[in-house]
């Protein structure tokens, strides 16, 4: 994500256009269909939704590559936890670590790879690539001054508002630093290698220092302007919402209150059965 900014630059007119409340509230609705269906082909359709939404943003390759590779990170560590840790019937061995043993009370199960436990994992990772493909969207083709005035818009406290749309700041000036460490190691002959991985990590301490004296300057300025989160304020441009955004904020908020009372009915239902 090397040269990655927020805002409306990184996406095409008619997400750039979106007003910032209708895609928190679609990230929010995208988190609620997730967590309410258990059908493969709804989650997939889910996967499918957020893909499409993303084609909205403009990006170079490398961050392409750079979501993709998030993406594939949180599929492959879904599917390898839930490979070792599945506990349902039947399960088919792929690899076994430590081999069962014990009888009875003392029983364990061992450490083993099992196939239906990476299928389960991979079921359940649609779930994570929905919502972080939702999210990213909406964060990358979102200014921080508007996330922060939609945030605001919803009753956010106005602390946390403030602190959220300076993590998205930050996150592009992070990987800005990281990228002037590596290419400074670079001009010194570093060249990386597997086995130098503890040098790798050892990176991020000129990173954090970094971090930590544009936050101290963030401070700074806040305090100079006289910035109070107890005090209501102004945003600019005013926020407005076109009809059609107005009506989809509707359909989103019906959706996920009835999803969420059939939900919670089936769970009623469920706890009656067991009395």
């Amino acid at each position: 994500m090397n040269g990655l900014t927020f805002g409306p630059d990184v996406a095409r007119p008619w997400l750039a256009r979106l007003d910032p409340r209708l895609k928190l509230a679609a990230v929010f609705g995208m988190s609620v269909v997730v967590v309410c269906v258990d059908d493969m082909r709804a989650l997939a359709a889910c996967c499918a939704v957020a893909v499409l939404w993303s084609t909205g943003l403009r990006l170079r390759s490398r961050g392409w590559l750079s979501i993709v590779g998030v993406l594939a990170v949180i599929v492959w560590s879904t599917m390898l936890s839930q490979g070792f840790f599945y506990v349902g019937t039947p399960r088919t061995v792929l690899l076994t670590i430590i081999s069962p043993r014990g009888a009875g009370e003392d029983y364990f199960a061992g450490v083993v790879l099992t196939q239906e436990g990476l299928v389960y994992g991979a079921v359940q990772s649609l779930r994570f690539v929905a919502t972080a493909l939702a999210g990213l969207t909406a964060s990358l083709s979102t200014g921080p001054e508007r996330m922060l005035a939609a945030l605001a818009w919803f009753r956010v406290p106005t602390a946390l508002a403030f602190m959220t749309a300076t993590a998205l700041r930050f996150l592009p000036l992070l990987v800005e630093e990281v990228a002037l460490v590596r290419q400074a190691r670079r001009y010194r002959g570093y060249k990386f290698r597997w086995y130098k991985l503890p040098q790798e990590i050892g990176f991020l301490l000129p990173v954090i220092a970094g971090a930590l004296r544009k936050a101290e300057t963030l401070a700074e300025s806040v305090t100079a302007r006289g910035f109070d989160p107890r005090r209501p304020r102004t945003q600019y441009p005013p926020q407005t919402m076109r009809r059609w955004e107005r009506a989809a904020m509707a359909a989103i908020g019906t959706l996920c209150f009835v999803l969420i009372a059939w939900r919670t009915w089936e769970a009623y239902l469920h706890w009656q059965n067991s009395l």
